[in-house]
């Protein structure tokens, strides 16, 4: 796990001076990404460079950037492969010599056997750039799902990289706002998945593409997408048992490192489902060491707290050890800038920065990777209140006589009245956009507080799920929150917050085995009769306490930023930030009218209050002049 940073000059060479200080300059710009190391690389028009967080082969051998034998390719990467050990074997078949035991190795020669196709043979998270001495190509690559960042930006000189827009400000001025982004997250708190950044001119290469830069030409292809078909039908058995393998194999790759691997825990079905694993694992002798340690947040008092489900979890484990941490308004009053700054991007709420924190706790312990739940939600249908809709929409087209059936199974079970169940079903029914602007107008009240022109310019950006006749809506509802809405927001601010702290975060249920096998489920397996992700429930019923596997109230990992608004001094330091020059001047909204809803924050307990504090703070780390 590391940084990366590349310019590539498309015209004249500049001095290797030069270059050299641009690429330190980002390397220094991403420094906490990589504390173990740093190199570069800088020949004719290229520079090249790398910080090293030292995860596998923690000797002078993983040193990047890394050559192959003749030094005709050099390599940058950020990430894993974890399938690594498997493919040395094949690849020493093929002729090729080994000089080191990391997996970045593993990467140069399996380009050198396999070109661009190598990735295909990748189970893991990366984004790498490999620069062709002979041919003058740069080749760049992204995992399939978009666990790890890419970022570029190409005009008529030169094109830049990094894992972070940090990297490229440092050499490059960005003090415009991409407005339509801007627009999406403020209106709907999205930050849509579409390869463009918050930045105007920066892009970001798209979860499971690879890129080339050849004689001035920037080409991008699609290598993977998820499967758009069901599978055939099998037994619930059969899909449960392949199920639990898929993940039990998914943990136990995500354990291969030469460092201590802890565990991010709440008292969700995920995670707790990866402890079981672990746990299970290290009793039997199948994980080499003796325990973990689990970390969580906890909120005392705090209506989603899941402090009891957590410790009645960490009960059951014989190898886990628990440490609660409780953030609290006072972190978030000393820390809100620079957490603000060290994000690149707004993020949707203050869950990342519970999340960061959570992150400083385990670099302080000397930590450097941790596992989470990350996922599943997303592929296996865990968040009931936006979903029941598209389940009940489904059934009806396909069959509306069970439709009773699933309503009063949704009723009983989720505890939602008629009402919401017709209401959700509406909404699945009006399409993403429309639900989005109905929900920003009359929910959030984000519609009204915004300037009419801006809304109106930037109105159809958003992109769009239009309600199917076909009877695959939850599916395709699933697949547009991993391809273009909820799940690239998550990933950003998880890379970003952990490497804040220098800390790799491995996620299991994001391997693509497991996203593949997910979206050829019958959705029965993922949402029926009011339960959610069934297969997995099933799968560990036996092995988990019933409080986790028959709480179906989803609504993810909650903070109690309400409450700590009504801390003294944050209120009045948030109440300062709208009332500022700087805020009340932004012509992108309503200054005045923002700021009646902070003096009565208790009137308006859908506002998104912490969206406007977080685009107005990013705004001022990074000189935006557009907004």
């Amino acid at each position: 796990m590391c940084g990366i940073n590349g310019v590539i000059c498309l015209g004249g060479a500049p001095s290797e001076a030069y270059l050299k200080a641009e690429i330190a300059e980002m390397n220094d710009a991403v420094a906490h990404r990589g504390p173990d190391g740093e190199g570069a690389y800088v020949n004719g028009n290229v520079a090249l460079g790398h910080r090293r967080l030292s995860i596998i082969d923690l000797s002078a051998g993983g040193h990047q950037p890394m050559f192959n034998e003749d030094d005709s390719l050099v390599l940058v990467f950020n990430g894993e492969i974890y399938n690594y050990l498997e493919l040395i074997p094949v690849l020493k078949a093929l002729g090729h010599v080994f000089r080191s035991h990391s997996d970045s190795e593993v990467i140069l020669h399996a380009y050198e056997a396999w070109g661009p196709q190598c990735v295909e043979r990748f189970n893991g998270m990366w984004a790498f750039a490999i620069w062709d001495v002979k041919r003058k190509r740069l080749f760049a690559s992204r995992d399939r799902l978009g666990v790890k960042p890419f970022y570029y930006v190409k005009d008529a000189v030169r094109l830049i990289f990094s894992s972070e827009i940090k990297g490229i400000a440092a050499v490059r001025p960005l003090h415009h706002a991409n407005l339509a982004k801007v627009h999406d997250y403020l209106r709907y708190g999205y930050r849509t998945s579409d390869g463009s950044t918050f930045f105007a001119d920066v892009h970001e290469l798209m979860p499971g593409q690879n890129l080339v830069l050849e004689d001035g030409d920037v080409t991008v292809t699609r290598y993977w997408q998820l499967p758009s078909e069901q599978g055939p039908i099998e037994p619930d058995t059969v899909l449960r048992s392949r199920f639990s393998d898929l993940l039990e194999d998914a943990v136990r790759l995500r354990f291969r490192s030469d460092v201590p691997v802890a565990l991010l825990q709440s008292g969700g079905l995920d995670s707790s489902a990866i402890c079981r694993v672990v746990d299970d694992d290290i009793e039997s002798g199948r994980l080499a060491c003796e325990s973990v340690t689990a970390f969580t947040a906890v909120f005392p008092g705090f209506e989603h707290d899941e402090q009891a489900r957590v410790r009645e979890l960490i009960g059951t484990c014989k190898h886990v050890k628990l440490v609660e941490l409780s953030p609290t308004a006072a972190d978030l009053l000393a820390d809100l800038p620079k957490f603000v700054a060290g994000m690149g991007e707004p993020v949707q709420s203050t869950t990342s920065f519970v999340h960061w924190q959570i992150m400083q706790a385990v670099h302080a312990r000397g930590i450097k990777v941790i596992i989470n739940g990350q996922g599943a939600d997303e592929a296996l249908a865990g968040y009931a209140p936006y979903i029941v809709g598209y389940r009940l929409l489904d059934t009806l087209l396909a069959n509306p006589l069970k439709m009773w059936s699933q309503a009063r199974a949704m009723r009983a079970r989720l505890g939602y009245p008629a009402t919401k169940l017709i209401a959700q079903t509406a909404k699945a029914m009006l399409g993403r956009r429309a639900a989005s602007k109905w929900r920003a107008a009359r929910v959030e009240g984000t519609t009204q507080v915004l300037n009419s022109e801006f809304c109106q310019r930037h109105d159809a950006h958003l992109p769009d799920t239009k309600m199917s006749m076909r009877p695959r809506n939850l599916d395709r509802h699933l697949r547009g929150q991993i391809e273009h809405y909820g799940f690239n927001q998550i990933l950003h601010y998880e890379d970003h917050s952990a490497m804040m702290s220098s800390i790799e975060m491995r996620s299991p249920f994001v391997d693509y085995r497991l996203m593949e096998f997910a979206f050829r489920l019958p959705d029965r397996m993922k949402f029926d009769l009011g339960v959610t992700k069934r297969i997995q429930r099933e799968a560990f019923a036996s092995r988990l306490p019933r409080s986790i596997v028959n709480n179906h109230s989803k609504i993810g990992f909650a903070t109690p930023f309400q409450i700590w608004m009504t801390n003294p001094a944050l209120n009045a330091y948030l109440r300062e930030i709208v009332d500022s020059s700087s805020f009340q001047a932004r012509s992108i909204w309503k200054g005045d009218e923002i700021m009646k809803r902070f003096a009565e924050s208790g009137r308006y307990p859908n506002f998104p209050f912490w969206r406007f504090i977080n685009l107005e703070l990013w705004a001022r780390a990074y000189g935006i002049s557009n907004l």
